[in-house]
């Protein structure tokens, strides 16, 4: 009968597609029931829930809940690398327990379940994750079960999976929320939220999330939660509209407030603001000041339309490519995990310094010791013995005995140290307290066994790091075991010296730092300023295919830049981090493997990390950054109780606000931004690009000008790597392309003679006369693609 019952919950579950499983062993007095993921949807390279819910029907449990999670492709292949995420239970007979834990999954598989006691397996549980995705996903908040539904329907492809989440599931760590590509909160308390899960919400935008905001006549029930630098607009009442002619023909009531001055207002009935969208940190915050769950919106029906606007500028319209998640057209179909990202940096981990000679007294003494025994003392103890003839005997026997000393002594000084190698990355965002802190570590030790290591005091989420080549054949390769209370990392069964790797990413209190830019006569001009006790070896700052190195910067210091832009980027090249640090990894090698020489390995692989290797698209910043070093490390690692000997390689990453330009910009200076795509959008286009199908691509262009000041001789420039829109994408027929521009004169769209990989000059009056702004439209009939445009010309 038991084994029936599980038959028959077996397939009930298969059934409902779903990856809530209950123990298969019905006997067990233990009972285990997992759900993965939110609402059994599970999103590749990104922290998912693992939900488990324990009854004990026997006697009392006191062990250990064990998560794993299979990322194999299957037959033992790579890549290998998993983590067992244990938490200490105790469970009284009778007694439930409900525990919550995250696990990252880059191909799908099973997700493993093990309660242990004393050393056996209580109760075991596994769950295959087949119910998985790849495409955006955007949570909402909200007291109406329906609310913001409509958003899984704005356009084919384009459209995200909507998960609508309790607040016990909205997480309180940001890496976590990172899943999310859109979070929506409308008509929802916020100040219900903990603390904690309200500096999360912060911390998700700030490091290049995306909010959107519904308000309302319950404007504050939505914003009392959340700080005010986070809102585009301080509100402070409401009114009724009794039409809107941009949101149909019902009353709609509306917030009132005052736009904040980094805000810009994109949708409008008279003066009265309705879509308001602000830039915070590395994220995007676009705030609706009515309620999107209100009858008259749910029922108009451009309600679709408006919505695949705000999703659009809040996710693909966010050009900050420097978030770590990187732009959201780079994740379709690959994973931007920190496992993934660790197996890319696993030849420089492993590419340890050698090992400095003994101290220079220690070597003097054991010479010292060796001449006077092979010398004197030899000489007169054989005299004083009468025994001279012996000599031949005892002094390769002293030889012996001092090589041993030798040997000993190396060993006791050098040959039983840990090795670790650190490399840190911490994202900064000016204005903002704290930082994301990504770190990757190798260890490498002396001899065989287990290994524990401590990460220190905070909260991070501790992943293992993949490996594509290697011991393959060996089950603890690649394997780890994580303390979700302490932190801790054990490294099971580690060969001597043989490199093993994991990385763990959270939010830090960050480096006080400060930048500003101009561009004159096309020449980057800036400043950096270091308000924080690091002290930096040496910088670099970015702009498209362009660079400058920074000298030192110490506490309370500051350096300054000037350099010139040159036009275009990285397309059809080199990316620009090979020509700034070369070295035998990226094919320029120094003359001779020196620190020099392994230094460069370490920051190149950095920034290729930085800039996504996501293809040629983003092989570059997509804004002036400043890249920082320092040797002081950012984690503090002990292996087995004690300090290893340790070798990092840090960055502080900070990019910097575009200031005002005059005179001549080339090309890349200002790029476009998407603000709508009203097409089919597929999966599986060119890298970093984005495959659509019979509609338009709509980009804006918004040069940072000084009161006054003028935009001149305008074009469009177009950089594609991939030939003609209508040969790249892989759906329909080829389409003729067509360019239009905004006409600010006649508020209506112009044709202009747009061509792919040139420049294309518009018309004055494709300028808005007051802020420079500039619209283009991409269109066609059948299959094309977006392409990476930027705006050039003059300011006076």
């Amino acid at each position: 009968m038991a084994v029936r019952a599980g038959a028959a919950c077996f397939a009930a579950v298969l059934g409902a597609g779903s990856t809530a499983l209950v123990s298969e062993a019905a006997a067990t007095p233990l009972q285990i029931t997992v759900q993965v993921g939110y609402h059994n949807t599970v999103k590749l390279g990104q922290w998912m829930p693992v939900t488990v819910d324990l009854t004990n029907s026997g006697p009392a449990v006191d062990g250990t809940l064990e998560v794993q999670a299979n990322n194999s492709t299957g037959n033992g292949g790579p890549p290998l690398g998993a983590a067992t995420y244990q938490t200490p239970i105790s469970l009284a007979s009778g007694a439930t327990k409900h525990v919550r834990t995250y696990v990252t999954q880059d191909v799908p598989g099973t997700v493993a379940v093990r309660v242990v006691q004393d050393g056996h397996v209580v109760a075991s549980q596994e769950t295959s994750v087949s119910n998985t995705y790849s495409g955006l996903m955007a949570g909402v908040i909200s007291d109406q079960p329906s609310a913001l539904d409509s958003l899984a329907i704005v356009r084919a492809g384009l459209s995200p999976l909507v998960v609508h989440l309790t607040p016990a599931e909205l997480s309180d760590s940001a890496p976590v929320l990172r899943a999310f590509d859109l979070l929506v909160i409308d008509d929802f308390a916020t100040d219900t939220l903990t603390g904690a899960q309200r500096n999360a919400l912060t911390d998700y935008v700030m490091q290049g999330g995306a909010l959107l905001l519904g308000t309302g006549g319950s404007w504050h029930k939505t914003v009392a939660g959340l700080p005010a630098a986070v809102l585009p607009m301080q509100l402070m009442g409401s009114m009724v509209l009794a039409s809107a002619s941009a949101l149909g023909p019902g009353r709609v009531e509306v917030a009132t407030g005052v736009v904040t001055a980094d805000s810009t207002v994109w949708l409008a009935e008279g003066s009265t603001p309705l879509l308001v969208e602000s830039s915070v940190g590395g994220g995007v915050v676009e705030m609706a000041t009515f309620d999107w769950t209100q009858g008259s919106i749910t029922a108009w029906s451009g309600t679709a339309s408006l919505l695949r606007q705000a999703l659009v500028r809040a996710t693909y319209g966010n050009s900050n490519g420097n978030s770590p998640g990187g732009p959201v057209m780079t994740k379709f179909g690959s994973s931007t995990s920190i496992a993934n990202k660790g197996g890319a940096l696993t030849n420089v981990l492993g590419n340890l310094p050698s090992l400095g000679l003994p101290a220079w007294w220690l070597i003097g003494t054991l010479v010292l010791v060796y001449v006077l025994l092979v010398g004197p003392v030899n000489y007169f103890v054989l005299r004083a013995l009468n025994r001279r003839a012996l000599a031949w005997i005892t002094v390769p026997a002293i030889a012996l005995v001092g090589s041993a000393g030798a040997y000993g002594a190396s060993v006791a000084t050098k040959g039983t140290a840990v090795l670790a190698n650190e490399i840190s990355i911490v994202h900064v965002q000016q204005g903002w307290e704290r930082a994301y802190q990504e770190e990757y570590t190798g260890i490498l030790t002396p001899s065989r066994g287990d290994y524990e290591v401590g990460l220190g005091a905070g909260h991070r989420m501790v992943s293992p790091i993949y490996y594509y080549s290697g011991s393959m054949n060996d089950p603890s390769f690649g394997a780890m075991r994580v303390n979700t209370t302490t932190q801790a990392v054990t490294l099971p069964r580690m060969s001597a010296f043989t490199l093993r790797g994991f990385a763990n990413e959270g939010i830090v209190a960050g480096p006080q730092l400060t930048g500003t830019t101009r561009f004159d006569a096309g020449k980057l001009t800036g400043t950096v300023r270091n308000l924080s006790t690091l002290h930096f070896t040496d910088g670099i700052v970015f702009s498209a295919n362009s660079f400058q190195k920074l000298g030192e910067l110490g506490p309370n210091g500051s350096v300054s830049f000037s350099y010139q832009v040159v036009g275009g980027n990285t397309l059809g090249g080199q990316p620009i981090f090979v020509t700034a640090y070369p070295n035998a990894f990226n094919g320029n090698p120094l003359n001779n493997a020196s620190d020099l020489e392994r230094e460069n390995e370490m920051r190149s692989a950095v920034l290729s990390a930085l800039m996504g290797n996501y293809g040629p698209v983003t092989s570059s910043f997509s804004v002036p950054t400043v890249v920082l070093w320092t040797n002081q490390p950012f984690q503090s690692v002990t292996v087995n109780g004690g300090r290893p000997r340790t070798y990092s390689e840090n960055a502080v990453v900070m990019p910097l606000p575009l200031g005002p330009i005059s005179g001549n910009f080339p090309s890349s200076v200002v790029a476009g931004r998407m603000v709508d795509i009203d097409a089919d959008v597929s999966q599986g286009g060119m890298p970093g690009l984005i495959a659509a199908q019979g509609g338009s691509i709509t980009y804006s262009f918004a040069p940072t000008l000084a009161t006054g000041k003028h935009l001149t001789g305008a074009a469009i420039e177009s950089s594609n790597p991939f030939g003609a829109k209508g040969a790249m994408a892989p759906i329909g027929t080829a389409g003729l392309v067509k360019g239009k521009v905004w006409d600010w004169s006649s508020s209506t769209w112009v044709d202009i003679a747009y061509q792919d990989n040139i420049s294309t000059p518009i018309p004055d009056s494709a300028v808005n006369p007051k802020t420079g702004e500039v619209r283009f439209k991409l269109s066609s009939d059948g299959s094309f693609s977006s392409t990476w445009l930027s705006l050039s010309g003059g300011v006076a």
